[in-house]
């Protein structure tokens, strides 16, 4: 991931509880990368702190579930901290 650890705390941190819907970056998404995205907040919202070693192991296992590419969520996040 090409995020800082810093920056990706915080993101982690303030989409914690609220997840991503209504941004224009998870707008401009596929549907089943919605559904991938929506899962990887519910599994962050569902693991205990600390959250931030575990974040590399819920994108791949969300990216096998959903069949999307790790890549693909990775850019997601990328997109959405830049914005």
């Amino acid at each position: 991931m090409n995020l800082s650890f810093h920056k990706l705390s915080k993101e982690v941190n303030e989409r914690r509880y609220r997840g991503p819907e209504g941004t224009i970056e998870y707008k401009k998404l596929s549907l089943k990368m919605r559904n991938a995205i929506r899962d990887v907040y519910a599994m962050i919202n569902k693991t205990p702190d600390p959250i931030v070693g575990k974040i590399d192991g819920i994108i791949k296992q969300v990216a096998n579930k959903h069949n999307v590419s790790v890549n693909s969520i990775e850019d997601y996040f990328d997109n959405e901290s830049i914005k």
